[in-house]
C-alpha cells in the first residue's frame, strides 16, 4: 500500500454543550480499507460529517489529502477533493435512471441534451462493466432497484467522480448476506485500483475479513488505531465499550408459561400464506430468512397494519383480528418496527413526548394530559435503560442509534404488552447497546411478555430465542427449537426449493 493519501489530525467539534470529538487524529492509506469502530454516540457520525464536508471542524485540527491541507465549506468541496461518502440511507434520485445518476456529480460537464444523453449512456456503462455489474440496465430508474443495486450504483456514482477516498456507513445493514458478499468482492477491486476505503459497521466479523487497519472511538477521542491481524474480536469490543463483555448475547433463563399468541394458516394475499406457530408466555419466538422473505410482512400483518386474507389468529385462546394497529394496541400487541427514525420515533418531538406516545393515546381527566406525569414516568425510563441524554426535553433526532432504539422501547413498557413484536431490534446499533436490548427483552420475557423476533443476524437469533421459525418467498419452511439448531440448519431451510 501507499503512503496516506488521507491524515486528520486534531480533529476536534463541539456543538453547544456538547463536545462531540476531542483531537482525533487518524490516517488512510491508499488501496487500503480502514475500518472505523465505536458505539453509538462516539463520534463516528461527527467524524463522517466533517468528512463529507456537512461540519467543519473546530480550530487547531486540520485535514490533508495527499500531504496537502484541505478546507471543507460544503459536501460538493469533499467531492472535488476526490472524497466520496455513501450513507446508510442512500442518497440517489429514485425517480432518475442509474445513467443519470451516476453521473449526477458531473452534470456541469456536458453541453445540450442530446450529447448529456449520451455520454450519460458511455460513462454508466463503462463504470458498471468495471465493477463487473453488466446485469444493471443504465436506463432502469433507481427506485425499481433492490437495495444492494442501489448501493452498487453508489459506489459506480464515486468512481465516476473519480473518488480516491469512499467513506461507506453500514452498506450491509439492509441486504442479504450473498449481496454482502457480493459487495466485499466489489471493495476488493476497488482496493486493488488504489482506492482508499474508510469502512463503518458493528458487525464485527464483516470488519475481520475485510479491512486492514482499524481504528477505534471512543466518547469522541480516539482510543487507537490497530493491525486487523494483531486483534480478535473480544479485543475490539474491549477497545470500544472500555471493558470486556463476558456475554455479548446475554439470555436471562425464563419459565416459559401458557400460549398467548397463535396463528393458524395465515395468509395476507400473495405475501405470504400458511403460517402456523404459537408463542408462550416468557418465550422469545425468532423468525429467521433472507431478505425477502416477508418476515416483516408477517408481523405487519399481526400488528394490523396488513389484512389478513386467511387463517386464524387466537390471542390468549380467544379468537381475534387486529384489523388495524390502534385496535391491536387496545388488545396488548407492541410492535418494534425496523425502521425507528420512519415509523418509531417522531425525531422533531422531544424525548419524553416519544416515550409517551402510547400513554398519550390512554383516556385521561378531561381530556388534558397531565405532562408532568408523563414526565416523571420519561424520567424513570431514562433511568432504568440507561438513555444518554442530557434532559427529557432533548429532540431525539439529535440521540444515536442506540439510545434512539431504547426510546422506541420506553414507549412500550407502561402499556404491559402481552404480545411484544421486534423487527430487526439492534439494526444499526454497537455491540454494547445491543448487550442492553438483550437484557431488556430477557426482563420483559420474564415479566410474562410473549416475543416474536424478526433478525437478520443469525447469531443473534440462535443465541436469543429460544425457537426460531426459518421463513423462505413468503413461506413457512419449519420451526427449529434450541437444542438443534446451527447456523447452516437455518441457512439449509432458508435456501432450500421451493417445490
Amino acid at each position: 500500500m501507499a503512503e496516506h493519501i488521507l491524515e486528520l489530525k486534531n480533529i476536534s467539534k463541539t456543538f453547544p454543550g456538547v463536545t462531540a470529538l476531542k483531537n482525533v487524529s487518524m490516517s488512510v492509506k491508499s488501496g487500503e480499507v480502514h475500518a472505523l469502530l465505536g458505539e453509538n454516540g462516539a463520534g463516528k457520525s461527527t467524524l463522517i460529517k466533517i468528512l463529507s464536508g456537512y461540519h467543519e471542524p473546530d480550530k487547531g485540527g486540520e485535514i490533508l489529502i495527499a500531504g496537502s491541507p484541505v478546507t471543507f465549506k460544503s459536501p460538493k468541496d469533499a467531492i472535488q477533493a476526490s472524497f466520496h461518502t455513501i450513507y446508510q440511507e442512500l442518497t440517489l434520485c429514485p425517480h432518475m435512471t442509474v445513467a443519470e445518476n451516476i453521473v449526477l456529480d458531473k452534470q456541469d460537464q456536458f453541453k445540450g441534451f442530446l450529447q448529456k444523453r449520451r455520454e450519460y449512456q458511455v460513462i454508466a456503462t463503462r463504470v458498471l462493466r468495471e465493477l463487473g455489474q453488466t446485469e444493471i440496465d443504465p436506463n432502469r430508474l433507481v427506485k425499481d432497484l433492490s437495495i444492494a443495486q442501489q448501493q452498487i450504483v453508489e459506489i459506480a456514482k464515486a468512481i465516476a467522480s473519480k473518488a480516491k477516498i469512499i467513506l461507506m456507513d453500514e452498506p450491509t445493514s439492509s441486504i442479504s448476506q450473498s449481496d454482502a458478499d457480493r459487495l466485499m468482492d466489489i471493495i476488493r477491486g476497488l482496493k486493488t485500483n488504489g482506492v482508499a476505503i474508510i469502512y463503518i459497521s458493528h458487525r464485527l466479523h464483516e470488519i475481520g475479513g475485510i479491512a486492514d487497519r482499524i481504528t477505534v472511538l471512543r466518547d469522541g477521542e480516539l482510543v487507537g488505531t490497530v493491525n486487523n491481524s494483531d486483534v480478535t474480536e473480544r479485543d475490539l469490543i474491549a477497545m470500544m465499550v472500555g471493558r470486556e463483555l463476558t456475554n455479548v448475547y446475554p439470555k436471562r433463563e425464563v419459565s416459559i408459561g401458557d400460549v398467548v399468541l397463535r396463528v393458524e394458516n395465515l395468509a395476507s394475499g400473495e405475501l405470504f400464506k400458511e403460517i402456523s406457530f404459537e408463542v408462550r408466555k416468557g418465550e422469545i419466538f425468532g423468525i429467521g430468512g433472507l431478505v425477502g422473505s416477508k418476515r416483516t410482512e408477517t408481523l405487519e400483518a399481526l400488528f394490523g397494519m396488513r389484512p389478513i386474507t386467511d387463517g386464524k389468529m387466537f390471542l390468549n385462546g380467544e379468537e381475534f383480528f387486529p384489523r388495524t394497529p390502534r385496535r391491536a394496541i387496545k388488545h396488548g400487541i407492541a410492535f418494534v418496527t425496523e425502521d425507528r427514525k420512519k415509523s418509531g420515533l417522531v425525531l422533531c418531538l422531544p424525548v419524553y413526548e416519544n416515550m409517551n406516545m402510547v400513554n398519550a393515546q390512554q383516556p385521561s381527566f378531561a381530556g388534558y394530559l397531565n405532562w408532568a406525569k408523563l414526565k416523571a414516568i420519561a424520567d424513570d425510563h431514562r433511568k432504568t435503560l440507561h438513555i444518554r441524554v442530557s434532559r427529557i426535553e432533548q429532540i431525539v433526532s439529535s440521540l444515536s442509534g442506540g439510545n434512539q432504539q431504547k426510546v422506541v422501547l420506553a414507549k412500550w413498557l407502561d402499556f404491559a404488552p402481552k404480545v411484544i413484536l421486534f423487527d430487526e431490534p439492534t439494526r444499526g446499533i454497537d455491540i454494547g447497546a445491543k448487550t442492553e436490548i438483550y437484557s431488556i427483552m430477557g426482563d420483559l420475557a420474564a415479566r410474562g411478555a410473549a416475543i416474536v423476533m424478526v433478525s437478520s443476524e443469525l447469531p443473534e437469533l440462535i443465541s436469543v430465542a429460544d425457537r426460531i421459525m426459518v421463513m423462505q418467498e413468503g413461506r413457512m419452511k419449519g420451526i427449529v427449537s434450541k437444542q438443534e439448531v446451527t447456523q447452516e440448519h437455518v441457512m439449509s431451510l432458508a435456501t432450500q426449493k421451493t417445490r
